[in-house]
Order: structure tokens, then C-alpha cells, then sequence
């Protein structure tokens, strides 16, 4: 028996992932601020970033509904019978479709960086998600971000580098933690992406060190070391720290929200900085 509308519009809520593509929105908004991008700017960036955003979510539990089915996913919007396999990827592909005028709203090369990035990230629901490159996609879609940002202002520029390395090593240690919580039954289902194939000590060994590098180049990259700099990098590093610490506690899913509101922190530092160095 199919769902209700009231029920399958709550499981399609639920299966684009929210917690991310507000995140990821957010954070693309904030830094279109923090870098001079007018309202406008920004907003066409949030818009391109969040249709993108739920294409991929979307995609991600379409393509993973037979493996949730099989493995008894019930906590999983299409297993637990709150919305259809049909109606999610029917959201994902239009979602996919309108990406492509919004992102290019933003201008040509900007918009063509965002729709590779969209691409990168497709990739792994894909495929990829089961190699060793798992990451590859995460790095190349949180680096091309800021890019794509950049490129999308009147007076379009690259950024600086330390800003898509930031981003990438963020993105790639979000995956590293977002694979935790169901680390034990992908290994059986034979996704085998790089997090699986590390020990779970390694994962989180290495998730660590990137956010301390990212959180490094936020906090100094952008200016000479002083003490709001400092204070900052002290913050990310203590939020960076309470995500690794959910994962040696096996407090997985919350580690990943750590995660993405140090995306947030990191971001807010930016523009309040921006704001400031206007003065």
C-alpha cells in the first residue's frame, strides 16, 4: 500500500539528508558574504548550492534503496515504507534538472564549476563509494565550492589556495566520519570504501589531524596571527576534538553533526572578520 501525501512528503524530507544541505547551503551563503558578494550573489549561490545538494541526497538513498531493503534499514525513508524508491528519484532527478539554471544564474564558469562539483559528488553515489577513492569526490566537491563562490561575483577572481584546501580536507574528513555509524554493515554488504578499509582508530586518527588543518587555515591563512585568529582556531580545534571524541565514544552520528557545525563556525569566523576588516 502506498503512503500517504502527508507521509511521503515527510520521508522525502527525510531521505534528501537535511542536516547537510542546510549545512552546505548555509556555509556557501555565509562565505559568498564573507568574500563581497552582493545579496543577490548570494542568494543565487544558496539556491544553486541547495537544489544541488538535495539532487545528491536524493540520489543517495535511490541508489542505496535495494542495499537498505536488504539489510533491514528501518531508521531509511524508502526501507521503512515512508516514501517510494519511484518518487525519490523522480525528486533527484529534478532537483538535477534545476541545478543546471541555477547554477548557471550565477554566470557561466562559476555555474559550470558548481555542476562539476554537483557531478563529483554524484560519482559516489554512483560507484565510487565502494573503492578505495571513495574520498576523491569529497575532496574535489568541498574544494570546488569556494571556487565556484568566487567565480560567481561581479568581479570574479579565483581564491586563495589555502581556501579550497581547507575545504577539500574538511569535506574529506566529514566522510571519513559520516561512514561510522554504519561502518559494520556496509563491510558486510561489501561497500568498501576508503573508511572501510581502514581500521575505525585509523579513520579517526585521520579525521582529526585534517580538521586540525583545516580549522589552521581558516583561522590564519586569511590574515597575520592575532588574538581573534587565535580564539578561533582554539574553538574549531575544541569542536573538531568533541566530533573525534563521539567517534572513539561510538557516538557516531553525532560526530558528523560536530562536523558540519565546525563547517559553520569556520565560515562565521570568515565573515565576521570580513565584516571587521571593512571598518
Amino acid at each position: 500500500m502506498a503512503p500517504g501525501p502527508t507521509r511521503s512528503a515527510v520521508g522525502l524530507a527525510r531521505a534528501c539528508h537535511p542536516g547537510p544541505v542546510v549545512a552546505v547551503s548555509a556555509a556557501a551563503v555565509g562565505y559568498a558574504l564573507a568574500v563581497g558578494c552582493t545579496r543577490r550573489e548570494a542568494i543565487r549561490v544558496g539556491l544553486a548550492v541547495s537544489s544541488g545538494q538535495l539532487a545528491i541526497g536524493w540520489q543517495n538513498d535511490w541508489t542505496d534503496a535495494a542495499r537498505d531493503q536488504l539489510a533491514g534499514r528501518r531508521d531509511k525513508p524508502i526501507p521503512n515504507g515512508e516514501v517510494t524508491e519511484s518518487l525519490v528519484g523522480i525528486a533527484a532527478v529534478l532537483a538535477g534538472i534545476c541545478c543546471v539554471p541555477a547554477s548557471l544564474a550565477t554566470g557561466r564558469t562559476g555555474g559550470l564549476t558548481h555542476l562539476a562539483a554537483v557531478l563529483s559528488a554524484a560519482s559516489y553515489n554512483a560507484g565510487l563509494k565502494s573503492t578505495p577513492a571513495s574520498f576523491v569526490p569529497f575532496a574535489l566537491s568541498f574544494s570546488l565550492l569556494p571556487v565556484f563562490v568566487q567565480l560567481s561575483r561581479e568581479n570574479a577572481s579565483f581564491p586563495p589556495p589555502w581556501a579550497p584546501v581547507a575545504a577539500g580536507t574538511l569535506g574529506v574528513a566529514a566522510h571519513l566520519l559520516n561512514v561510522l555509524p554504519d561502518r559494520e554493515l556496509d563491510r558486510s554488504l561489501g561497500v568498501l570504501g576508503l573508511p572501510q578499509r581502514l581500521s575505525r582508530e585509523k579513520s579517526l586518527a585521520l579525521a582529526g589531524g585534517l580538521l586540525v588543518l583545516s580549522s589552521g587555515l581558516v583561522s590564519f591563512a586569511p590574515r597575520r596571527p592575532d588574538i581573534m585568529g587565535t580564539l578561533s582556531f582554539v574553538a574549531s580545534l575544541a569542536l573538531g576534538g568533541v566530533a573525534v571524541h563521539a567517534g572513539y565514544t561510538r557516538q557516531d552520528r553525532r560526530a558528523f553533526r560536530f562536523v558540519l557545525v565546525l563547517a559553520l563556525l569556520d565560515v562565521a569566523q570568515l565573515l565576521v572578520f570580513s565584516v571587521c576588516s571593512r571598518r
